[in-house]
């Protein structure tokens, strides 16, 4: 059943999947070509050139057994998937992700970016059970992924999944040790952004706790700590890695989200004319644009 799934989707695709073939090295000598299209445990599932344009593609069976090394190419269905990340792909990303999770261990497999785009999809579903499967799809795949690259990026995924649980103090404190000894600029900036997320929404709850915060001395002074935090953290990207455009995008996003919720209209209008202005092809620009639409409160002085 899975096998089909995983073949009509692929039949779905617009770019025909054997224009780019996966050479398999085997340990005769020879070397087969065509598209792996999914792994059990003991044998790779193959599929092969048409012998004649138009006609279906046949399918066979390596004996894992039997490979030295496999040459894999593009992966149009996961370039699908990479262009499409909506909770309407669900289905199509843990098809793709159980065909190919067996190679996970594989070197250059692309098991891992089919379990990390699925990862991230579950992240996208209002479902906390689907933010669970995809805490220990990101723990495997980090666990066990041949390459350090995608081991790093399911990390990162991890904590998300964390902090969409509900996990701040634990994803915080993990996100604060990896900032300290970051050495990659892109972990570095994902980091500070997930930090930045969890102070927002530990603040976002103290307010929720405490709504009359003013009142109360130790409330308004962790308040204070919290928004200065965020906005640091939120603003790094934009300020240091500018050119980074879509994680400045981003922590300018967050930081509209911060002013938005702590009141603070000035600030807020002016991250979304920076959105707006700097980086409109980015969603956070879509969504500042309606912070522009909105009228000006009237002068209550």
């Amino acid at each position: 059943m899975k096998t089909t799934r995983a073949l009509l989707f692929w039949a779905l695709l617009p770019t025909a999947p054997l224009l780019a073939l996966d050479q398999i090295h085997l340990q005769n000598g020879t070397v087969r070509e065509g598209r792996v299209m999914g792994a059990e445990q003991n044998a790779l599932r193959l599929s092969l050139p048409p012998p004649l344009p138009g006609q279906p593609a046949p399918t066979t069976t390596i004996p894992r057994a039997d490979v030295v090394k496999i040459i894999f190419d593009p992966d149009p269905v996961l370039e699908a998937l990479a262009k499409n990340i909506s909770p309407n792909s669900t289905a199509a990303a843990r098809v793709r992700w159980e065909a190919l999770e067996p190679l996970l261990a594989m070197p250059e497999s692309r098991a891992a970016r089919a379990g990390s785009l699925f990862g991230e999809i579950l992240l996208l579903s209002p479902d906390q059970t689907r933010h669970e499967e995809a805490l220990a799809l990101y723990r495997r795949i980090e666990a066990e992924a041949w390459n350090p690259a995608d081991r790093e990026a399911a990390k990162r995924g991890r904590l998300r999944a964390m902090l969409r649980l509900g996990r701040l103090e634990e994803a915080s404190a993990e996100a604060e040790e990896i900032a300290a000894t970051a050495e990659d600029p892109e972990l570095l900036l994902d980091t500070k952004l997930l930090l930045a997320q969890t102070r927002l929404a530990t603040l976002r709850q103290l307010l929720a706790d405490n709504p009359r915060w003013y009142e109360d001395p130790p409330v308004r002074a962790e308040r204070s700590r919290l928004l200065n935090d965020a906005a640091d953290m939120a603003l790094y990207p934009f300020l240091f890695h500018g050119t980074e455009r879509a994680r400045a995008a981003q922590g300018l996003g967050l930081a509209l989200e911060l002013y938005q919720i702590t009141g603070d209209e000035e600030a807020a209008r002016g991250v979304a004319t920076d959105l707006i202005e700097i980086y409109p092809e980015t969603p956070e620009a879509q969504q500042a644009a309606a912070i522009q639409t909105k009228p000006k409160p009237a002068d209550k002085s």
